[in-house]
């Protein structure tokens, strides 16, 4: 607690002599404001420091027994701010104030503003929700001018909404991820996939695969050229999606859904729940895939069990037809002591290097 003013501050301040010591000058050694826990005690061990407004610091330091805070002035400057871990002081001090008679201090020196630390986390806050609020509306109307012209370079998957909402996002978006998690869940009942029915197929036969080259050649590219969407290998990447090839449009849902959402713009994101309304429809493997590393906890909360169902939901991906998911489980299933087991983990191996050459 402070005083300044009666009835009205908390701050007491004294005038000692007219010198600028240090904060942790002896007492009687400088100007100090008095600071009080309670009406008449002063406040002790409270850490402080004394700036200009502008923030230049002149004097920090922890207040003894007495409850002093030691402060000197700036040269040309009236306004400054004491802060203690709990409250903020503004306080206008002329250059008159440090030259006057110590009994004319207290008249001269003014509390422009008083404020608790968490009412300036809260005004913090507020601003940053403001701020958020104006950069979300400038993307909402980014979105609808996109959405107008739809010449993206995903234009070819079809027109989005006019306008954007997250209500009507958010529908759209859980109701693919519904129906992919409920298709998992289906077939891990009964104990998942059986392995033993494994049946290779090359990408022609789970579908179109023009302009594969291109295909090819982006999942043999470097991280760094398969990080930036933008170049030839993603143009070339999505030149193949538009013809429909089934394996560039699984890249490109890839690659758009590793990218944190905050560097996504609207459009790119309403495109990855058009993709994954594609691939569902197409039952592409791949798409499980990416599910399946984010099952929820098995009843109980077992660990192992969690990790028993995320195996099971790669074997079933690998079963559609995920080419990493049956290099993954193949390599764990060569191992296993059951001989047919063993054999189809060969075989998935087998089939993901034919497929995927430039993964192995």
């Amino acid at each position: 607690m402070l005083k300044l003013l009666p009835k009205k501050t908390f701050l007491a301040l004294s005038l000692l002599s007219p010198l600028c010591h240090a904060a942790d000058a002896p007492a009687a050694a400088g100007h100090y404001l008095t600071l009080y826990a309670a009406p008449g005690v002063p406040q002790d061990d409270d850490p402080y420091t004394w700036s200009t407004v502008g923030g230049k610091q002149l004097t920090k330091g922890v207040t003894k027994a007495d409850g002093r805070a030691y402060l000197k002035g700036e040269e040309g400057e009236e306004n400054y701010i004491l802060k203690t871990v709990s409250m903020r002081w503004q306080l206008k001090v002329p250059a008159r104030c440090w030259q006057g008679a110590p009994e004319a201090f207290l008249d001269c020196v003014k509390l422009a503003k008083t404020t608790s630390r968490y009412d300036e986390e809260q005004e913090a806050l507020k601003l940053a929700e403001q701020q958020k609020e104006v950069k979300m509306q400038a993307r909402i109307a980014a979105y609808a001018v996109a959405a107008r012209a739809n010449d993206d370079a995903l234009a070819w998957l079809g027109r989005v909404p006019s306008n954007w909402t997250i209500e009507s996002y958010g529908t759209r978006l859980l109701r693919i991820g519904d129906k992919v998690a409920a298709q998992i869940s289906n077939a891990l009942k009964d104990g998942g996939p059986d392995a033993r029915q494994f049946v290779c197929r090359a990408p022609a036969e789970y579908g179109p695969v023009p302009n594969q080259a291109a295909v090819d050649a982006w999942i043999g590219a470097p991280r760094a050229v398969r990080s930036v969407r933008s170049g030839p290998a993603w143009d070339a990447l999505v030149a193949a999606g538009e013809k429909g090839n089934w394996m560039a449009r699984l890249e490109l849902y890839y690659t758009l859904s590793s990218v944190n959402v905050s560097e996504l713009s609207l459009l790119e994101q309403y495109r990855i729940v058009q993709l994954m309304e594609w691939l569902h429809k197409k039952q592409v493997g791949g798409l499980y895939s990416y599910f399946s590393a984010s099952m929820p906890a098995a009843p109980g909360n077992s660990r192992s069990a969690t990790w028993r169902m995320q195996d099971q939901a790669s074997l079933y991906a690998a079963m559609l037809g995920s080419y990493d998911d049956q290099n993954s489980r193949g390599r764990v299933l060569q191992a296993e002591s059951d001989t047919a087991l063993a054999e189809a983990g060969n075989k998935m191996l087998a089939c993901a290097k034919a497929a995927l050459p430039q993964r192995h």
